[in-house]
C-alpha cells in the first residue's frame, strides 16, 4: 500500500487506507471507513472567489509558495517510493477516478471522461463521471450511479448531467475519488478500467 494515504486515528490507533476503505490495523482492523458527503477538490482561486471572508493561516509570515512541489514529481519517470505494478493497461501515474460498486472496483482515466461520459455496466445500471475538459489536477471528479430504468436517451452525459435534479434516486453520488493508476491497481488488482 505504499504511495497511498493512510491516516491514523488517535482514539483507537486504529490506521485507516484511504485505497481499501478499511481499518488495516488497530483496534478497529477490518471495519469499513465511513465517506463523508460532500468532499470537494478546488482550487484556492475558486475557493475564495465562493467563499471572500476567507482567513488564511500563514506560518512564520508565509502563506505559499512559489513552486508546485509535484512540478518534479510528474516530471520524473517514477512513482512515489518507486512502487511497481504489473498491470500496464495506463501509463503508471495516469490520474484515474476510482470507485467501488458493490464487489467491484472500478477506475477511469481522465482523458476517458472529459466533459462527461456516461458507462454502461454490465448490470444494466450506468455511470456518470463528469469534469471540465482541461480541468486542473486538483478539481474534483463528480460521478453517479444511474439506475437502470433511466431512458436509453439520456446515455448524452451532458443530457443527464441536466436532468440530475429530476431523477431524484434514479441517480445517486458515487462514493469514489480521484488518485493515480498505480496506488490504485496496487491495491485493487482485479479493477475494471472503464475507458
Amino acid at each position: 500500500m505504499s504511495a497511498s494515504l493512510v491516516m491514523r486515528d488517535r482514539e483507537t490507533d486504529s490506521w485507516w487506507s484511504i485505497m481499501t476503505s478499511t481499518a488495516i490495523g488497530g483496534e478497529l482492523a477490518g471495519e469499513e471507513l465511513i465517506e463523508l458527503p460532500l468532499g470537494e477538490k478546488i482550487t484556492w482561486g475558486d475557493w475564495v472567489r465562493r467563499h471572500p471572508t476567507t482567513l488564511l493561516l500563514s506560518i512564520d509570515g508565509r502563506q505559499h509558495i512559489d513552486s508546485n512541489p509535484y512540478d518534479s514529481y510528474f516530471a520524473s519517470d517514477g512513482t512515489y517510493g518507486d512502487v511497481e505494478i504489473a498491470d500496464r493497461r495506463l501509463d503508471a501515474k495516469e490520474p484515474v477516478y476510482s470507485f467501488r460498486i458493490d464487489d467491484t472496483s472500478y477506475a477511469s482515466p481522465f482523458a476517458a471522461f472529459a466533459g462527461g461520459r456516461v458507462f454502461p455496466l454490465a448490470d444494466g445500471r450506468s455511470v456518470l463521471l463528469t469534469r471540465p475538459r482541461n480541468a486542473p489536477l486538483m478539481l474534483s471528479t463528480r460521478g453517479f450511479l444511474v439506475a437502470a430504468s433511466v431512458e436509453a436517451v439520456d446515455a448524452d452525459a451532458s443530457k443527464l448531467l441536466e436532468r440530475l435534479g429530476e431523477l431524484g434516486d434514479a441517480v445517486t453520488p458515487l462514493e469514489g475519488y480521484d488518485t493515480f493508476w498505480y496506488t490504485w491497481i496496487s491495491v485493487n488488482p482485479d479493477s475494471e478500467l472503464l475507458r
